[in-house]
């Protein structure tokens, strides 16, 4: 167990200071997640639909296509002069290596949204009404959704031309069961929908707040740990 704790947090603690030394990830991510956020509240003013509407989407399309461009760069590191064989070597299971990397890849999105939630707050005038530590939750949750399926597809089209585009397709397919209940769990918190939905909207089936943080809980839980165990048939691959 020791063993594994000191593994998993070397190879965290390597990609986490690459990052903030080399600072070419999360600098680009802020500008893109700002530059998002700024271009949807454009169309809702030129549009007029409620901003507590056009919020969680805002915030949802920001940190999805952000956080592609952090896992992207999750294993490109490694690619360079085959780095990744020699990782791969070290007495390490590949399980260890995928948390790791899991870990660092909610850590840049949780960096930058420290940055890009209060900008979006203050341009869409948006307010939890108290509800700060169901916000978290939520937006904590989406970001182990996205990261965990992220990484492992990063690793799997790393030696493709086309990486960044179909690391795109991939993972927006995937994570969009995951989306509708996250967007829901935010218009709640927001007020742009009632306690409850019923009928045949695309949100209906969620039901409540506690049904969607269930949901979004769920999809974590099965998705981190099928990607955990995949993880070793891809990398080698």
């Amino acid at each position: 167990m020791n063993y594994f704790c000191e593994s998993l947090w070397a190879i965290f603690v390597k990609d986490i200071v690459t990052e903030f030394r080399s600072k070419q990830v999360l600098p680009t991510m802020v500008v893109l997640g700002m530059l998002i956020v700024w271009v949807l509240r454009i169309v809702s003013q030129a549009a007029s639909p409620s901003t507590a509407v056009i919020g969680p989407a805002a915030l949802w399309i920001a940190f999805l296509f952000s956080g592609l461009l952090a896992q992207e760069r999750s294993f490109a590191t490694e690619e360079q002069e085959d780095c990744i064989a020699g990782l791969l070597l070290a007495p390490v299971d590949p399980g260890t290596i995928y948390i790791a990397k899991l870990f660092a890849n909610i850590v840049m999105l949780c960096v930058f949204e420290v940055v890009v939630v209060p900008v979006a707050f203050l341009t869409f005038q948006l307010s939890v009404a108290g509800r700060w530590i169901q916000f978290l939750t939520v937006l904590l949750l989406g970001n182990i959704g996205i990261s965990s399926v992220g990484t492992l597809f990063s690793a799997m089209v790393q030696l493709s031309r086309a990486r960044g585009a179909l690391l795109s397709v991939l993972v927006l397919v995937v994570l969009m069961p995951m989306m509708i209940p996250a967007t829901f769990a935010l218009l709640l918190l927001f007020g742009a929908a009632p306690e409850a939905l019923a009928g045949t909207a695309t949100l209906a089936f969620v039901g409540n707040f506690k049904t969607a943080v269930g949901f979004l809980i769920a999809f974590n839980a099965v998705y981190t740990v099928a990607c955990w165990l995949l993880f070793g048939f891809v990398v080698r691959e």
